[in-house]
C-alpha cells in the first residue's frame, strides 16, 4: 500500500499502466504526412490521389478495360488500313489468294512460304467478307493481339491489384506493338499463349473444367498451327504441372492431356516442315549464342531498364501510399510463378535447341516469351513494393505515353513503302518504253509488283540465282522462295541467265547495297547510272556486250 505522503506524481508513475496496442506497422502514421508543410501536404494530396485512382480501377476494372480495348483496337485497325504491306504480309496475300485451303498447303509443300497455312486460310475466309485486302491481311493479327492484351489482364488480375494488372499488360504491348498490324501469324500466336494461359489458370483452380480445358488445349494447338517454334511453349507448361503433381502428390491427367493436342498438330504439318528443310542449310539468319543477349535486348533490358528507377523514386516519395494489404490472400501459386518465369526464360533454351538442329532462328519466333516476361516482371514489382499504388499508377502512365507516342508515330508521317519508295518514285518519272525493269531485291519488286501503276508493274522482273546470291549475300532463301512463287502466282520471276540471253537492255533498279549493278559491270557489260537518290544512284541502263548479244 503507497504511502499517503507520496506526490500524486510518483504514485502515478509507479501506477501499473494498461498493455498498449501498437496500430499495425501500415497504419504508423509517417512522420513526413504529420508534419505540416507544403511538401508534406503535397505528399498526402498524392498519396489520397492515388488511392482514389486505385479504387476505381478497381470498383470499375472491366468496365476501363472494354473502353481503353476497344479505343485500341480502333487505332490498330486505322493502322492496319494505313501502312502499306511488306514482302512477308505479300507472302500471306498470295498465300491466301488460292483456289481453297488444299491449293494453299499445296503451295507452301512447293516452297512458296515457310509459315504453316493456318493464318493464310484465315485471311482466305476473310478476303470476300473485307473490302480491303491490307486490312484483310492484317486483321487476324490484330484481333490476336488484343484477345493477348485481355488474356494478361484477366490471368494478372486474379493474383494482382488491377493497376499492377495493367502494367503487365503495357509490358508486353510496349515491345511487341509492331505484330499488332503485321499480316503474319506472331499477333495471332500472342493472342494463343495468353488465352492458353488463362484457361489453364481457370482450369487448375476448378472453374468449368470441361470447358477451360478443351478450349486450352486449343490455344496450344493453334499456337503450334501458326508457328512450329511455338512447340517450346509447352515446356514450362508442362513443369508447372510437375511442380502441381509434386506438391499434390497426384497427377491432373485433364491439363496434362491439352498437352498432346499441340503435339499431334505437330507432326501432322510433318510433310510442310520437311518441305522447308531446303532453306535451312543456307538461311538468311543462322542460330547462334549472341542471339539471347540480342532478345533480351530487344524485349526487356531496353524498356524495362527506365522503369525500376522511376518506380524506386516514387516508392522513396510515397512509401505508404494505398498499399495493398490483401495480397497474401491472392498470391499467386507456385506452379503458375514457374509457367511464367519459365516462359521468360525459354529463349536461351530454344537459341541453343536452334543452333544445334536446324540452325534458324530469328527472335520473333518465340515472341510468346514476351507474355511471360511481362507477367513476371509485374509480379516482381507489385510483391516487392507491397502493391504501393502510386508506383503502380506511375508506371502505368509512363508505359502508357510509351506506347501511345508508339502508336500515333505512324500517324504522323506519310504511309510510304517500306524499302522500295525511293525507287518507285524515280520510275514513275521516267518516259514509258519497252525496256524491262530488273529489280534484284526480292523486298523491293515484291512492294513495287503490288503498288506500282501498271504502267511500271507490267515491266517489271525478277532475277532469280542461287550461285550469285549465296556469293554476294551469304544465303539463297530470297531465290528459293521467288522461283516458287513465280510458279504459282502472276508475277515475272525468271532465272538471270534467261533475262540476259532475251534481253540485250534493259534497266536495273536496284538499291545502293544491291549487287547486280557492281557484278554486271565486272561481267563485261556497260551500266549507266541514270536515276540517283541522295547521290547514290539506283536506276541504271544496263547494254549487254556485242559477243553476248541474243
Amino acid at each position: 500500500m503507497e504511502s499517503p505522503d507520496k506526490p500524486s506524481s510518483v504514485r502515478a508513475q509507479n501506477a501499473v499502466k494498461p498493455r498498449e496496442t501498437l496500430p499495425p506497422t501500415h497504419e504508423i502514421p509517417n512522420p513526413l504526412f504529420q508534419m505540416n508543410t507544403p511538401v508534406s501536404t503535397g505528399r498526402l494530396r498524392l498519396s489520397r490521389f492515388a488511392g482514389q485512382v486505385t479504387d476505381s480501377l478497381e470498383r470499375h476494372f472491366w468496365q476501363w478495360t472494354s473502353l481503353l480495348l476497344m479505343m485500341f483496337l480502333a487505332c490498330l485497325i486505322a493502322r492496319d488500313l494505313r501502312s502499306k504491306l511488306w514482302i512477308d504480309e505479300l507472302f500471306t496475300l498470295y498465300d491466301a489468294k488460292q483456289a481453297n485451303p488444299a491449293e494453299i498447303v499445296r503451295m507452301i509443300a512447293e516452297g512458296s512460304d515457310q509459315a504453316p497455312p493456318l493464318y493464310a486460310i484465315l485471311v482466305q475466309g476473310l478476303l470476300p467478307v473485307v473490302r480491303s485486302e491490307t486490312l484483310a491481311v492484317r486483321l487476324p493479327s490484330t484481333i490476336g493481339f488484343c484477345a493477348m492484351v485481355l488474356g494478361v489482364l484477366i490471368f494478372a488480375r486474379r493474383r494482382m491489384p488491377a493497376i499492377y494488372s495493367y502494367i503487365g499488360a503495357l509490358l508486353v504491348c510496349d515491345v511487341c506493338l509492331y505484330y499488332s498490324t503485321e499480316g503474319r501469324a506472331y499477333g495471332l500466336v500472342l493472342g494463343c499463349a495468353a488465352g492458353a494461359l488463362v484457361f489453364w489458370q481457370l482450369a487448375v483452380d476448378g472453374c468449368r473444367r470441361a470447358l477451360f480445358i478443351p478450349l486450352y488445349a486449343l490455344c496450344l494447338s493453334g499456337m503450334v498451327a501458326s508457328h512450329y517454334h511455338s512447340i517450346f511453349f509447352l515446356v514450362p507448361m508442362f513443369a508447372a504441372e510437375l511442380a502441381r503433381t509434386r506438391k499434390s502428390g497426384k497427377a491432373d491427367f485433364g491439363t496434362l492431356s491439352a498437352l498432346i493436342a499441340p503435339v499431334l498438330v505437330l507432326a501432322l504439318h510433318y510433310p510442310l516442315i520437311s518441305a522447308t528443310g531446303k532453306f535451312f542449310e543456307h538461311f538468311w539468319s543462322h542460330a547462334h549464342l549472341g542471339m539471347i543477349a540480342t532478345f533480351y535486348d530487344s524485349f526487356f533490358f531496353t524498356p524495362y531498364l527506365y522503369l525500376w528507377p522511376l518506380a524506386l523514386i516514387t516508392l522513396a516519395v510515397l512509401p505508404e501510399s494505398g498499399v495493398d494489404h490483401q495480397l497474401a490472400e491472392n498470391r499467386m501459386p507456385a506452379h503458375e510463378w514457374i509457367a511464367i518465369a519459365g516462359l521468360a526464360l525459354m529463349p536461351p533454351f530454344v537459341v541453343v535447341a536452334s543452333e544445334l538442329t536446324t540452325h534458324v532462328f530469328v527472335d520473333r519466333y518465340i515472341l510468346w516469351s514476351v507474355v511471360g516476361i511481362g507477367l513476371t516482371a509485374a509480379a516482381l514489382l507489385c510483391k516487392a513494393v507491397r502493391g504501393n499504388a502510386a508506383v503502380g499508377i506511375v508506371l502505368t502512365g509512363a508505359l502508357a505515353v510509351l506506347l501511345g507516342h508508339e502508336e500515333f508515330r505512324y500517324f504522323r508521317t506519310a504511309s510510304t513503302l517500306r524499302f522500295g519508295e525511293a525507287i518507285l518514285r524515280q520510275l514513275e518519272t521516267m518516259p514509258d518504253g519497252p525496256e524491262r525493269i530488273v529489280v534484284p531485291n526480292a523486298r523491293v519488286y515484291m512492294e513495287l509488283s503490288y503498288y506500282a501503276d501498271s504502267k511500271v508493274r507490267d515491266r517489271l522482273i525478277y532475277p532469280v540465282n542461287r550461285e550469285l546470291d549465296l556469293r554476294y549475300k551469304g544465303f539463297d532463301t530470297d531465290a528459293l522462295l521467288m522461283a516458287a512463287l513465280g510458279r504459282r502466282v502472276n508475277l515475272n520471276v525468271q532465272e538471270y541467265d534467261e533475262i540476259l540471253s532475251r534481253y540485250s537492255s534493259f534497266i536495273v533498279a536496284a538499291n545502293p547495297n544491291d549487287y547486280l549493278p557492281s557484278h554486271m559491270k565486272a561481267s563485261g557489260f556497260q551500266v549507266n547510272p541514270i536515276r540517283f537518290v541522295d547521290s547514290e544512284p539506283v536506276v541504271f541502263r544496263v547494254e549487254a556486250p556485242n559477243e553476248v548479244r541474243p
